[in-house]
């Protein structure tokens, strides 16, 4: 039975043209010692990457987890405080690293569809008092994963960069899939964060690189970020085998993310008209599904999928994801449409 994996757009396998741009960038002598500075192909990733987003500088490291907590690292002093919207990544999903690695107090607040507002942000400004750890910096998802896939406009991004500059704030943006949001709105991924001081985007996601994300800021921040990434033991060697795939992922991968928005519209279009099926609207390519009406938790659901050779999260709750990616086709999108009607026809009869 083939296999439709909806767990996350980072089980996209690498393209044939990754694979040989390594051993292209082998063949002509481009590799070489990255702590060093020496790798060909990597410097080319990282100027790339810069001049794309729009910064001074940028960075190659292992993972956007890991690119996250450098550039938190690199913008902050132990103790401070960090404003991050409750259902954020680096809240949630980054092992606590923030805290147990850095040192760093998170301050979580309730965001809209993943937007932490302006207002908001104002309000849980912590006084400039000895009693208060020292509120520095705050941290944005664009896309926001749990609020799904939810664009943050740069509009929005400006208004909250703006209120940050007040407070004299660092404003990092996760921009693991910001090119989801770049190709949804047809404008430069640069125009999402012109207005932040640190930037992050996984190669590895939607983009199908094998490994690998990007940090980027200006020239104090990447040397710093250099510091930190080397005391995560995050310097690498010949990391040209990584950079050659993730430069043919900015090259050649950017477009076609419209195809993943276009299938999670498809399924959403079909999901939304069963009524046992609460679906939330899809700004890219993640559709979240609401069970509550069904009768069953995620748990239960993603054993029937699974069943059907359909792979999803769902161990807990009854809030269940479908991402979809490159090795998701629309042919695939309709069979899953199919096979949830079908669940939940055997749900309900």
């Amino acid at each position: 039975m083939k296999q439709i994996d909806l767990r996350s757009d980072t089980f996209t396998l690498p393209t044939d043209e990754m694979i040989e741009a390594i051993v292209i960038a082998h063949r002509n002598g481009r590799l070489g010692d990255d702590v060093a500075g020496e790798d060909q192909v990597v410097n080319e990733l990282q100027e790339k990457a810069a001049k794309i987003l729009g910064k001074e500088n940028a960075l190659l490291v292992t993972s956007g987890t890991q690119g996250n907590l450098i550039s938190l690292l690199s913008q902050t002093k132990r103790g401070d405080e960090i404003v991050v919207e409750k259902e954020s990544h680096t809240f949630k999903f980054e092992g606590g690293a923030m805290s147990s690695l850095g040192g760093l107090y998170p301050k979580p607040v309730v965001g809209v569809r993943g937007y932490i507002e302006p207002e908001t942000l104002r309000s849980v400004i912590s006084p400039d008092d000895a009693h208060y750890a020292k509120t520095s910096m705050v941290v944005i998802e664009n896309t926001h994963n749990y609020a799904g896939g939810a664009i943050i406009t740069p509009e929005k991004v400006k208004a909250l960069a703006d209120t940050a500059r007040e407070y004299n704030m660092k404003i990092h943006c996760d921009g693991a899939r910001l090119f989801n949001a770049a190709v949804a709105l047809d404008v430069p991924a640069s125009s999402f964060v012109k207005d932040v001081d640190s930037v992050q985007i996984c190669l590895s996601k939607g983009l199908s690189a094998p490994v690998g994300s990007i940090i980027a800021g200006t020239e104090e921040f990447i040397h710093e970020a250099h510091r930190n990434r080397k005391k995560m033991g995050g310097g690498m060697r010949q990391a040209g085998i990584i950079a050659a795939p993730g430069l043919v992922a900015l090259e050649k991968m950017v477009d076609r993310l419209k195809d993943d928005h276009a299938n999670a519209k498809r399924l959403y279009d079909r999901l939304a008209k069963i009524q046992e099926l609460s679906v939330e609207t899809p700004d890219t390519n993640i559709l979240f599904v609401n069970l509550d009406n069904l009768g069953i938790n995620a748990a239960t659901f993603a054993s029937a999928l699974k069943d059907k050779g359909i792979l999803v999260y769902g161990a807990y709750g009854t809030r269940t994801r479908f991402v979809l990616n490159r090795m998701v086709s629309e042919s695939d999108t309709k069979y899953v449409a199919d096979s949830i009607e079908e669940i939940v026809r055997s749900v309900t009869s």
